[in-house]
């Protein structure tokens, strides 16, 4: 897995279990607001409201960076309303749509659905949306933490969308 300790930071561990892609901290990156503070802050070690948070950033990810081409460290960025609005308004310019921030999470949504069905349709379930078994009982220090969040939690990402 890349970049970050699923067991100590439970958005990203949701990202990696559940992406479409693998376990790609890219695809939703929740360390902006889980580590960086970016956006509001949000505790780490707590499973709470991560599979939403999750969610949210997949889907945003999904339209803002994979398909119209940008790089991610425009997500540090994003989590400014103005440049968000900004993003929207650049790609309207360019492709001569007419986005608003609503259509965002329904778009990247709707890509996920898609992106979902292709990994279906080759033979992934939800069992393949798991953390290595280990990750659950052996305890990551100092904060000595586990992967504790729930499968119900993990198959709510894209049971929800």
């Amino acid at each position: 897995m890349p970049a970050y300790e699923p067991r100590a930071i439970k958005g990203i561990g949701i990202t990696y279990a559940t992406s479409t892609m693998g376990a790609d901290h890219t695809s939703g990156y929740t360390i902006s607001p889980e580590i960086l503070s970016v956006g509001g802050e949000v505790d780490p070690l707590s499973p709470e409201g991560k599979a939403a948070l999750s969610r949210a950033f997949q889907a945003a990810t999904a339209w803002v960076v994979d398909t119209t081409g940008h790089c991610l460290f425009i997500a540090f960025a994003m989590d400014i309303p103005s440049c968000f609005e900004g993003v929207v308004d650049e790609v309207n310019g360019v492709l001569g749509t007419r986005y608003t921030m609503d259509d965002i999470a329904k778009l990247g949504a709707e890509i996920l659905r898609k992106e979902r069905a292709f990994n279906e349709a080759a033979g992934f379930t939800k069992a393949d949306d798991r953390m290595p078994e280990f990750m659950k009982y052996e305890p990551l220090p100092p904060h000595n933490q586990v992967f504790d969040v729930p499968d119900d939690a993990l198959d709510s990402v894209y049971g929800e969308l």
